[in-house]
């Protein structure tokens, strides 16, 4: 098995803070607060996109290798717990019973959990030179520079951990350039779990265009200088922040504070920072309020009016 193809992707190091525990396929399961040694138990919990296609026995090694780091940077003082939860529904729930005292999400699920008030954001992604990673629209070099061109033609989208935007950017991008839905201006349009699926059938000419995260693009002209060769970039999104950690409002300071700055401080660690960079993040950064703000641009009035009142309860 490939173990660096994408489908393990960039966000996947926010979830390395502790092993994760697969038990049934059915439902999502909690675990006790206080261990038999009485040693504190938080529990760190991970909503449906984080893990998006992801393969099992991948997770659960380098969950296992990334506990044993954070146990010991915690000096052993607080067990950590984790759950999967199978929809944000579950997580919400979670929430809402105080049964999860962590939550890593993508901005979208953050927004759209009607809990959001409960939840305090701490930290965000970073993926080297800033938090934010674009969204690229990619055609063969020497097609015309119009968004018009893609009248008709086919388009493969990488939806992998990153809910809906890339579709809802797409949409907004087009009804900006005064053209018809995706549905009536594309002649096909399909998804795809990874980066690469959407951009090599492009590369080898299967495909008239790709929309894909600017960070797997980058990587994949490193690996292959002739893709920059042989595809421009038709259009940008604005920046999107692609992973949030969110702690629980009723987990008491000091343990919210212990657990944040050996989070925020894990790139420090040798063997963190490995695990780091082979899923190309950078460090964990301080959540802004800004760091939502191209996603709320996107997401129904509904939404964004739930998480501005949210945010001022906070």
């Amino acid at each position: 098995m490939n173990r660096h193809k994408s489908t393990v992707t960039h966000f996947l190091a926010l979830a390395l803070l502790c092993f994760l525990i697969w038990c049934s396929p059915s439902h999502s399961e909690t675990f006790p607060k206080n261990s038999s040694n009485g040693v504190e138990t938080i529990v760190f919990g991970y909503t449906p996109q984080i893990f998006y296609q992801v393969d099992k026995r991948d997770a659960i090694e380098l969950m296992d290798a990334w506990a044993r780091i954070s146990e010991r940077k915690l000096n052993h003082s607080i067990k950590i717990s984790t759950v999967m939860y199978r929809t944000l529904a579950d997580a919400e729930n979670a929430v809402a019973k105080k049964e999860v005292d962590l939550l890593v999400m993508i901005p979208e699920e953050l927004l759209s959990l009607r809990s959001h008030a409960d939840l305090e954001s701490v930290l965000s992604a970073d993926f080297g030179n800033t938090v934010y990673n674009n969204l690229l629209l990619l055609v063969r070099e020497g097609s015309s520079t119009q968004i018009e061109q893609l009248r008709g033609k086919s388009l493969i989208i990488d939806m992998g951990q990153k809910g809906t935007i890339p579709l809802k950017w797409l949409e907004s991008l087009l009804k900006t350039e005064g053209l018809p839905n995706s549905g009536l201006f594309l002649g096909h349009m399909t998804e795809s779990s990874n980066g690469s699926q959407a951009l090599m059938p492009v590369f080898f000419g299967k495909a008239d265009a790709c929309l894909v995260e600017r960070n797997h693009y980058e990587t994949s002209v490193e690996l292959n200088p002739q893709i920059a060769q042989r595809l421009h970039i038709l259009a940008r999104s604005p920046g999107f922040v692609t992973g949030i950690i969110s702690v629980r409002k009723g987990v008491s300071k000091t343990v919210r504070d212990k657990v944040v700055k050996v989070l925020q401080e894990m790139h420090t660690d040798p063997r963190g920072k490995q695990i780091m960079t082979l899923f190309r993040i950078n460090r964990l950064v301080p959540f802004l309020p800004e760091h939502l703000t191209s996603v709320k641009k996107l997401l129904p009035p509904i939404t964004v009016k739930r998480a501005i009142a949210a945010q001022r309860k906070q």
